[in-house]
């Protein structure tokens, strides 16, 4: 069997077309986007025989004096990681990986798998998703919500708030609520062109939801549209229009639109588990998963904490806090491009 660096996107994508537990973040879209929003390198291994594809594993290479060298399988997804038809395929994918880390002098390598599987690296499951089952009808939602639930986003569409699904139009829009939102979390923002990027490379794989208030979004979300359902990856919303329950008008709007459209099943993104995050996912389903991501570390370093969330990281979140919009806008997408 033979690994290599593939380059033949039409091969690639044809593979992802069928590989059990393939996202949208495997796609070679993906590394398009990422390499051409934020310039790091990808290296696509691909393991072949008698000209058959047998499995592949992406990863992209970054570095940065403040966060270091290494790979991930893939940056700003929950999921990626290797996929592969064999074990064989998968062993010799990962050795390779390896292999290119030494190479590359990366302190370690990430892989997003999701799901579990016997990689044999460093395993860690702090991040879990929640996910949602979809009745047939948008009635047996409502009948799953709580009655209070309900009456907040009754509240809500009486008293001005309304909801719009769009494509790349409404990135702007989205944009503005999402980029407020992170820097109140004290987070680097991702840089808009990312968005708009992923919306280019598939544009019929994303929709944009809006919550508005007059003439102003005050909430919103980025859609995925995956093979098996729908992910949430990034959703926000502003915190003076959480009086009027925006948060909860925007996931009921999307849970309804993905069963008008025949969907059965959304997960809301990844969280920490007791997280504020987590509770208000929890309003809307109680199905929470692990989410498994397994390191490979040089010289039996410990697994990295390369999250906004970790401890080392507070003073920071406490000053970015206090940025004005525009510098933290500015700022952000400069450091963000680093962090995975």
């Amino acid at each position: 069997m033979n690994v290599g660096i593939c380059d033949d996107s039409s091969v690639w994508e044809n593979y992802v077309a069928t590989a059990p537990n393939a996202t949208i973040a495997h796609r070679w879209g993906w590394k398009e986007a990422v390499e051409e929003t934020f310039e790091h390198r990808a290296y696509y291994l691909m393991a072949g025989a008698d000209g058959k594809t047998e499995g592949i594993l992406p990863l992209i290479h970054m570095r940065s004096l403040l966060f270091g060298n290494f790979l991930v399988s893939v940056p700003f997804s929950s999921y990626g990681g290797v996929l592969a038809s064999s074990i064989s395929a998968r062993e010799q994918l990962l050795s390779r990986a390896v292999e290119l880390a030494k190479e590359l002098k990366a302190a370690h390598i990430e892989l997003r798998q999701g799901v579990g599987c016997e990689v044999g690296w460093q395993e860690s499951t702090k991040k879990l998703t929640v996910e949602v089952d979809l009745p047939g009808t948008v009635d047996e939602l409502w009948k799953e919500f709580s009655p209070k639930l309900r009456k907040r986003i009754r509240y809500a569409r009486n008293h001005g708030l309304r909801a719009q699904c769009g494509g790349a139009e409404d990135v702007e829009s989205f944009y503005r609520v999402f980029a407020a939102n992170m820097r109140n979390l004290g987070t680097p923002v991702y840089p808009r062109n990312w968005y708009e990027n992923l919306c280019r490379r598939f544009p019929d794989e994303f929709r944009i939801f809006t919550i508005w208030e007059g003439q102003e979004p005050i909430a919103g979300a980025f859609l995925m549209i995956g093979r098996d359902g729908l992910e949430l990856p990034w959703a926000a919303s502003l915190p003076e229009s959480r009086e009027k329950f925006s948060p909860l008008l925007l996931y009921c709007t999307l849970l309804e639109w993905g069963i008008e459209n025949g969907y059965k099943r959304v997960d809301l993104g990844r969280c920490t588990r007791d997280s504020g995050n987590h509770r208000f996912k929890q309003h809307w389903s109680r199905n929470e998963r692990p989410l498994h991501w397994y390191y490979w570390t040089a010289s039996d370093r410990p697994v990295p904490e390369l999250r906004p969330d970790n401890p080392r990281y507070r003073l920071a979140t406490r000053i970015w806090k206090k940025l004005p919009l525009a510098v933290a806008n500015s700022l952000g997408p400069r450091i963000v491009r680093s962090i995975p």
